[in-house]
């Protein structure tokens, strides 16, 4: 709708921040006192947070212990925090890297959709992102429910890039409240204080989006006032940290041309773009728990803070008690002779009795029993709160349990696993979003003109290779991330071996199925060793496929491996719409010449019995008797005639190179 002809309802509002050029306004001017609304409206929520950090054991504040903080009565035996740990060790401890996969693709595609893969995974490795910011995300979404990670790079002198992935405070973002309340809204604000210095220099040069002049956002940074922010709690430190803050806000639809992003200081917008992407900046959310509206996850730490209170309470009152009622006393008569004064040298007290005439000592009980049992089943329910096994948190079998068998224990384990599969389906969903994250951000940096290069795995797994982002990449709109769901796998290395072993002795898999399925990084190179009788044949499958030409078998190929595995190519290549049948009858023709070249010179029949065995050679010059000489055999003197190759007008008429 053309502006002139827009209604009131349709002009910019104050809220708009992304139209702020339509208000007549600055973006800054706009998003100054939005933020602060926005963040005055959840301060319950930061509070929140700040208790499930102090309850945690971790700084509350963002920037550390403060002054008053630092007084806080701690927590006598930290179990809340024991708990938690345990279960991030669980679900954070195995390595989750997304695949490509591509529907209906030939043999070169498929190459390629490995090969962008193995760039992915080379990609998250260079990031250092398994060792820092995943785990740091995973215990964020432990204790405040909700953990984010950004994307961003880096660019070294000689112009190569390199991805960063950084954990991102939940207590440094904000969304709207009420635009979230279906989870996904479409404006989303971070601030972080970066210091001022630094910030000139980076602003003060062109850069993408830049907004104003450069000697306009340089006066504004140094003239910025440091310590503005309310968070930036650093009591009668001085620093030259200001806030920054970016907002993002994504299309409306796929053609729209409302997304915006917004960098600014406190008086200043350093930058105002276009933004095109589909989600809410370069950031990617793991959530704790199940979520029946909003944004933010639920907090294992909200869960466990009643129990861990009322752990804490028995602990100060029993500990009272035993200070109190703990010290050995003894029960004195008036007429025994005993002189007080004489009694200086012991710990305890005497008190005097008159029905007693004799000396007798009197150990007290502290506490009713029930009470230290009420005790010692608190760590047991926080525990049980998160699934956490005792087996996991001390590290010894139960005594009812240490006669049971090897499955029996396993089965046992993944039932406290079961207990988790909402949390591990949670970070399978979050990899892939981080892959496809990675792969948004190289294509941005493409259209700079900037190619992501990275060291990734090879094809076989004790190699590396360098892999440019451009001659990997695969269309979004025919290929899927996956990864092997890991609620559905056995957690321990015993477990893995007899699930997969099972596999085998059925025959649902092959040996070196059952090597990679295990992926025990000593059997690498035995694993590429077993899979290339395969891999070469199904090179070749898909070669005659593509470019129709056909490529014999030749002898030291796995002629065994080609019937059934040229079988099930056969079949799933009918399945296709583009199937040609003379493709189909050249494929077929590969099983046949491979049953021929396995047969040998003695027929098709491989239970054929070999041919007559030449007879031994007679003195010199003795003439061989010719009823002697096996049918078909060659004159003395002359070489045998070469193996015999495909039926005469199927062999081809140029011996293509086999692929590979």
């Amino acid at each position: 709708m053309p502006k002139e002809s827009r209604s009131p309802a349709h002009e910019a509002v104050q809220a708009e921040w992304w139209r702020a050029k339509d208000l007549g306004k600055k973006p800054h001017e706009v998003l100054d006192p939005l933020v602060l609304q926005i963040e005055d409206d959840q301060a319950s929520r930061y509070a929140a947070y700040r208790e499930y950090a102090r309850l945690f054991g971790a700084d509350p504040d963002v920037c550390g212990f403060d002054e008053g903080y630092a007084e806080t009565e701690t927590l006598s035996q930290n179990e809340l925090a024991n708990t938690i740990e345990t279960l991030h060790a669980q679900v954070f401890k195995n390595r989750v890297v997304p695949s490509v996969s591509v529907s209906e693709a030939d043999w070169e595609e498929g190459q390629r959709a490995k090969a962008y893969s193995r760039w992915l995974e080379g990609c998250l490795e260079a990031a250092e992102v398994f060792y820092e910011a995943v785990p740091r995300c995973g215990m964020d979404s432990l204790v405040f429910g909700t953990g984010f990670v950004k994307a961003g790079h880096i660019e070294d002198e000689d112009g190569q890039c390199r991805l960063q992935f950084y954990r991102t405070d939940p207590r440094m973002v904000a969304v709207d409240r009420l635009e979230a309340k279906a989870g996904k809204p479409r404006s989303f604000f971070q601030k972080d204080y970066v210091d001022k210095f630094k910030l000139a220099d980076d602003y003060g040069r062109d850069v993408r989006g830049a907004y104003g002049t450069a000697a306009e956002r340089v006066t504004a940074i140094l003239d910025c006032t440091a310590n503005d922010d309310a968070d930036m709690a650093l009591g009668r430190t001085k620093s030259e940290m200001i806030t920054v803050r970016e907002a993002w806000h994504t299309p409306s639809s796929a053609k729209a041309k409302d997304g915006r992003h917004v960098i600014w200081i406190k008086g200043c917008t350093l930058v105002d773009e276009d933004w095109s992407w589909a989600r809410l900046g370069p950031f990617s959310v793991l959530r704790y728990g199940s979520r029946l509206s909003g944004y933010y996850g639920d907090s294992a730490v909200r869960r466990l803070a009643p129990t861990q209170k009322n752990f804490d309470k028995l602990n100060r009152k029993i500990d009272e008690a035993q200070d109190i009622m703990g010290v050995p006393r003894i029960l004195s008569g008036t007429d025994n002779g005993l002189k007080m004064a004489h009694l200086d040298d012991i710990p305890g007290g005497v008190i005097e009795v008159n029905d007693i005439n004799r000396i007798r000592d009197w150990n007290a009980t502290a506490v009713a029993p029930e009470l230290y049992q009420e005790r010692g089943d608190c760590p047991r329910k926080m525990r049980s709160l998160l699934g956490v096994s005792d087996f996991e948190v001390q590290n010894q079998l139960p005594q009812s349990m240490r006669e049971i068998s090897g499955p029996a224990m396993e089965r046992w384990v993944d039932s406290g696993t079961a207990r988790h599969a909402i949390f591990h389906g949670e970070l399978e969903r979050f990899m892939i979003d981080m892959a496809y994250l990675a792969m948004d951000y190289a294509a941005e940096l493409q259209k700079e003109g900037k190619d992501l290069t990275v060291i990734a795995p090879g094809t076989s797994k004790s190699s590396v290779e360098v892999l440019k982002f451009s001659e990997v990449q695969v269309d979004k709109k025919r290929m899927k991330l996956r990864v092997q769901p890991m609620s559905q796998m056995p957690q321990t290395m015993s477990g893995k071996i007899d699930a997969f072993s099972k596999l085998r002795e059925n025959g649902d898999i092959d040996k070196q199925t059952y090597l990679k399925m295990l992926e025990v990084p000593d059997v690498a190179g035995t694993t590429d060793f077993l899979g290339s009788d395969e891999d070469i044949i199904l090179k070749n499958l898909h070669f005659m496929v593509k470019k129709g030409k056909y490529i014999p078998p030749l002898q030291y190929d796995n002629l065994e491996l080609i019937v059934p595995l040229t079988t099930a190519f056969i079949n799933h290549y009918r399945l296709r719409e583009d199937c040609d049948m003379e493709k189909v009858g050249m494929l077929a023709q590969y099983i046949e010449d491979a049953i021929l070249l396995k047969a040998g010179p003695g027929g098709s029949d491989p239970n054929a019995p070999p041919p007559m065995p030449a007879p031994g050679m007679g003195p010199p010059g003795m003439p061989m008797d010719p009823s002697q000489v096996p049918m078909g055999a060659p004159p003395m003197g002359v070489p045998p005639p070469p193996m015999a190759g495909p039926p005469p007008g199927m062999e081809p008429p140029i011996m293509a190179p086999q692929v590979g």
